[in-house]
C-alpha cells in the first residue's frame, strides 16, 4: 500500500493518482473502517478492513494533495474558514444514495460540526437546504438531516390480520368433546361452559343465549 502526495495504491482494490479521486468516505464497520473511494467518473470503489491510524494518512494525504492545487481568490473582505477533515464526509454525499440507505450513523460530534459550518456560511433558510428521505441512512440524508435539525423517521410496521379486523364479543375456547369455554374479552371473570351435545346447554341457564349462538358461528 502507498499513501502519498501523488498516489492513492492500495492492492488489489485501487491504484490511482489524486487527480482521479473525486472524494473519500470513511464508514465504521464493526471494529473496523470501510473506505468509499468516488472517482471523477463517478465509479464507487469500496475497500474493507482500515484501522483508524491508516484512514487518518489516506484522509491526511488527500487534504495534502486539495491544498497543493490551486485556489481560487477570496473576495475583498471575506474570511477563510479552515476546514477539517471530517468535511471529506461532504464530499461525494452530494444526492441521496438508495444504495447506502443502511449506512452507519455519521458521530453526533461530527454532524454538529457540519451543521455549525452550515450556519456560518449563511444557510439560515431551511427551504434552501437539501432535503432528507425520511426512512433513510445514506451520508446525504445523514447531512441533509443535520443541516436542516430533522429527525430520522422510524421504521414502524403493523402486520394487520383479519382476525384483528373482526370485532369479538367472546372468547371461545374448547376445553372437552363438545364443551366450550366462553369469555367476555372485556371482564375475563364473565365465564360461561357451553355444551353442544344432547341436551345443548350453556350455564346462563337459557337455551337460546348468545353464548351458544357465539360458539355455533365459530
Amino acid at each position: 500500500m502507498m499513501i502519498s502526495s501523488q498516489i492513492l495504491s492500495i492492492p488489489p482494490y485501487l491504484s490511482t493518482p489524486w487527480k482521479n479521486i473525486h472524494s473519500l468516505l470513511a464508514q465504521i464497520d464493526a471494529q473496523k473502517f470501510k473506505l468509499i473511494v468516488i472517482l471523477n467518473n463517478g465509479v464507487q470503489v469500496i475497500i474493507p478492513n482500515f484501522d483508524k491510524p491508516t484512514i487518518d494518512s489516506i484522509f491526511e494525504a488527500h487534504a495534502r494533495y486539495g491544498a497543493a492545487q490551486e485556489t481560487p481568490s477570496l473576495p475583498p473582505g471575506a474570511i477563510a474558514l479552515p476546514l477539517n477533515g471530517h468535511l471529506d464526509l461532504m464530499q461525494g454525499a452530494t444526492q441521496h444514495n438508495p444504495a447506502l440507505s443502511d449506512s452507519a450513523e455519521i458521530p453526533k460530534e461530527i454532524l454538529g460540526k457540519i451543521a455549525s459550518i452550515a450556519k456560518v456560511l449563511g444557510f439560515e433558510d431551511s427551504s434552501q437546504l437539501p432535503k432528507a428521505e425520511p426512512h433513510c441512512n445514506c451520508p446525504y440524508c445523514q447531512i441533509a438531516r443535520a443541516f436542516t435539525g430533522e429527525e430520522k423517521a422510524a421504521k414502524i410496521e403493523e402486520v394487520i390480520t383479519d382476525k384483528d379486523l373482526q370485532f369479538r364479543s367472546w372468547d371461545i375456547k374448547q376445553t372437552a368433546e363438545n364443551l366450550y369455554q366462553v369469555t367476555n374479552p372485556l371482564d375475563e371473570k364473565e365465564q360461561y361452559s357451553v355444551f353442544l351435545g344432547d341436551p345443548l346447554g350453556c350455564t346462563c341457564g337459557l337455551k337460546n343465549c348468545e353464548h351458544i349462538r357465539a360458539v355455533l358461528n365459530s
